[in-house]
Formats: structure tokens, sequence, C-alpha cells
């Protein structure tokens, strides 16, 4: 994941700097006899300045995704997320996994004008080969089917507190009634929830009762905002 990351941001960098700093230049430099020869099909019989390329649908979804992604990037990096960068209030609400969590979800707007972007290629009028979608379609299905998929399945285990007891170090034990159909091994983690504390977020978490007990315990550190909060 954060290779992929690092590829977009090595991807983009080129991308948005060669358009901003070169093409646009170029674009609105060229002579009126090359302009009327090659770009007025594209481009319309006025000659657009810098701000019109800027502000298009092609400029402004653009710079609109490279904003999204430059706030998800920046709050996901180790010290926003482990709060170790300390800001004034309020900017502090800007560290800690709650910032990171939801700056994340920036992704569907950029999904959304990533889209749009493609459509409104400069140089290229046939539909068919604007191809953003084909590369989209996929993995977009695969998300959302993950998605709908954890939606319907975490509606199932509804759960009653059993005991809560803090023990040193910051630790909160929880044992929860243990639903019918919840079968786990030894080892494994489960996702958990606590709609007082956020109706979004999802925290995996070790299961630290035997499979054979009739209850479901976990042991969690005090570490990030929501484990505070809780």
């Amino acid at each position: 994941h954060k290779a992929i990351a690092g590829a977009i941001v090595v991807g983009v960098i080129p991308h948005a700097g060669n358009h901003l700093a070169c093409d646009f230049p170029r674009l609105i430099k060229v002579s009126e006899s090359v302009y009327k020869k090659y770009l007025l099909h594209d481009f319309g019989k006025h000659k657009p300045s810098y701000l019109d390329l800027i502000k298009g649908p092609e400029g402004l979804t653009g710079i609109i995704m490279l904003i999204c992604m430059i706030i998800a990037f920046t709050l996901a990096t180790r010290w926003f997320r482990r709060n170790l960068v300390k800001l004034p209030k309020p900017f502090n609400r800007l560290t800690g996994f709650n910032a990171f969590w939801y700056s994340h979800h920036l992704f569907v707007i950029v999904y959304v004008l990533l889209i749009i972007h493609g459509v409104f290629l400069y140089l290229v009028h046939t539909w068919y080969l604007k191809t953003t979608w084909m590369y989209l379609s996929v993995p977009v299905l695969l998300y959302a089917g993950e998605r709908i998929l954890r939606i319907f399945r975490s509606g199932f285990y509804t759960v009653r507190l059993l005991k809560v007891a803090i023990y040193p170090g910051n630790v909160l034990t929880l044992q929860m009634s243990k639903p019918q159909q919840f079968k786990y091994k030894s080892g494994q983690y489960m996702f958990v929830q606590c709609p007082a504390v956020s109706p979004f977020e999802w925290h995996p978490f070790s299961i630290t009762s035997a499979p054979g007990d009739d209850y479901l315990s976990v042991h969690i550190r005090q570490l990030g905002d929501w484990t505070r909060e809780l």
C-alpha cells in the first residue's frame, strides 16, 4: 500500500508539473498561425489564457485531486498519525488516527474527479479512446463489493458488555457476549466498533479469549484518540 502511494507521488509530480510548467506556458505563447493550424479544433477559435487552462474541467479536477492527495498523504505520515506533531488548538484535530482515517476517504472524491478528468482530455475526442474508466472499473467494483459485504456482516454480531477492567499501563479489557455464529481460532483478530465514540470507525484487536470460552475478550492499550475516548 505504501509502495503504491509512493508510486502515485512519483507519477503525479512529473504529470502535473509538466502541464503547469511546460505545456500550459508553451500553449499560451504559441503563434496565431500555429494555433489555428494545429490547436483550433481542440481549444476553440480563441486561444486560451493560462487561467483559462487552470479553471477548465481538466485543470480544475487535476488541481483538486492533487490537493486531496496531498492532504491524505500528509496526514498518513507517521508524525501526524502517531500524534508526534504537537499542534495548538483547534489544529490539534489534524493529528491522530481519526484525521488519518477520515482524510483517507478523500479517495472517493479523487476517484470521481479522476473519471471526469479522463473524460475531458485536451486532444482526444473519440469516447472509446478515453480509457481512464477502463482502468478504474475493476478495482472500484471490487472495493465497493468488499465494503457492501462488510456492511452486511457488521450487523450480525452486536454484542453486550459483560465486564470492563483497567490494568496498569493504560490497558483496557473488554469481555463481551459471544454470538452463536461467531467462530474464530487462537491468534486471530476482530474488528471492533463503538458507536458512542464513532459510528464509522472499525479497529482491529487480537482476540484474547480462547475459542472454547463462552465470551469474547480483547485487551486494548491506550495509544491514540479513539482508544483514549473508548
